[in-house]
Parts: C-alpha cells; sequence; structure tokens
C-alpha cells in the first residue's frame, strides 16, 4: 500500500507554526512505514519556501 503526502515549508506568523505535514510523516515512519520517494520544489521566487511530496509505503 502507498500514500502521497504533500509537504510544505512554512513560516511562524504571530509566533504560532502552521502545521507544514512533517508531523504526519514522522507518524506513519514511527508506524513501520519507509519511504520511496520524494519530490521538492521552491514555491515562488522565495529562495526560503518550498513544497514537496513524499510517497511512503507499507509492505
Amino acid at each position: 500500500m502507498e500514500k502521497i503526502i504533500w509537504v510544505r515549508s512554512t513560516e511562524k506568523t504571530l509566533g504560532v507554526k502552521e502545521d507544514d505535514g512533517l508531523d504526519t510523516v514522522n507518524r506513519y515512519l514511527a508506524e513501520g512505514w519507509s519511504v520511496k520517494h520524494i519530490a521538492a520544489c521552491a514555491v515562488g521566487e522565495s529562495l526560503s519556501r518550498g513544497q514537496a511530496y513524499i510517497v511512503i509505503e507499507k509492505k
């Protein structure tokens, strides 16, 4: 079985960091899933912002 999870970089707004998707990825990895593929790219012209999708699988 495979799942695709979108992850994006976020900035703190008023001291609170938005959900970037990494907690979801870490939860699956802790449950025994493994990373099959990662693809990433920049968001607009910003050097510090980006997004990625991570394909995880459980055999």
